[in-house]
């Protein structure tokens, strides 16, 4: 039995994972998970080699400016009590390797970290098409995944409810980087309690994965801890948030001065609540 009978908060048995793998240019990744379990799809079978270096490896290709290979995918239902079929939430595991285009040395500590708040502004920052409120790097930490260091912090989504991301990012060669990202929705139960049992779950899932770097990836990370001698991680970082106003509870009034205050429509004759209704902060804690 995938799940545990005698609980209300159900997720799969650890001891039912099997290991998958796959090769990235010789980078060598094994992990294990249990068996996808979801009423929405069935488990996709996914090729066992990649080329870091051919774009037609690549999802689209060239064309975005972080290019990634979608390496495995699936996800799991959270469980409550037995015979009510009702489920608390769901877990996804997204697993992809991306080609940084913006240059820099990726095995260099401070160079990662920066690439990542430049990709999260990107996707979440004032000037893109984002209109939730959003905050990343939220418990920012530098962990060690059998004998490898990791990137690990969690993306909290807000727009109506709330939806967490779990991240854990390791560069691969000084232009590339493995991402494993464990979206997260909560429907029923204390958020508190199943958010938490989810990190769990995802955590024990990380301790199953296991990186062989090949001899061309060592050198690039011996040239760089040469030139960047002692360089670590950040032991913390302050989050990054993006404030958005909750166009749901607008009235339709206020919803109009916004989308047109968005669109620089707004003239210059601004109210005080006008002015007040900015679409965006950007704040620290």
């Amino acid at each position: 039995m995938l799940y545990p009978f005698f609980s209300r908060l159900r997720l799969p048995k650890l001891s039912y994972t099997r290991e998958y793998s796959f090769e990235l240019s010789g980078v060598e990744v094994r992990f294990s998970v249990p068996p996808m379990h979801s009423k929405w799809g069935e488990q996709e079978v996914f090729r066992k080699k990649f080329n870091l270096y051919d774009k037609n490896d690549y999802v689209r290709k060239d064309k975005d400016i972080t290019p990634f290979i979608s390496c495995f995918i699936t996800w799991w239902d959270v469980k409550g009590i037995p015979f009510f079929q009702e489920n608390k939430g769901h877990i996804s595991l997204y697993v992809s390797a991306s080609h940084w285009k913006g240059g820099g040395n990726l095995f260099r500590p401070c160079m990662m970290e920066a690439v990542l708040a430049e990709l999260d502004e990107s996707e979440y920052g004032d000037d893109q098409k984002c209109d939730k409120s959003v905050v990343t790097f939220l418990n920012w930490t530098p962990v060690i995944i059998n004998g490898h260091p990791w990137l690990h912090y969690k993306i909290e989504e807000e727009a109506g409810s709330v939806s967490h991301q779990f991240l854990w990012i390791i560069p691969i060669s000084d232009q590339h980087y493995l991402t494993f990202s464990f979206p997260t929705d909560h429907y029923r139960g204390r958020a508190d309690d199943v958010v938490e049992a989810m990190k769990n779950f995802c955590t024990q899932i990380m301790a199953s994965v296991h990186i062989t770097f090949p001899e061309w990836v060592l050198k690039l990370k011996a040239e760089a801890e040469e030139k960047w001698p002692g360089e670590q991680y950040s032991p913390t970082k302050e989050p990054l948030r993006w404030v958005r106003e909750d166009l749901g509870r607008m009235s339709y009034g206020d919803y109009i001065a916004y989308m047109d205050k968005k669109n620089g429509l707004a003239g210059d004759n601004e109210t005080e609540t006008d002015k007040q209704m900015e679409t965006h902060k950007k704040t620290t804690p």
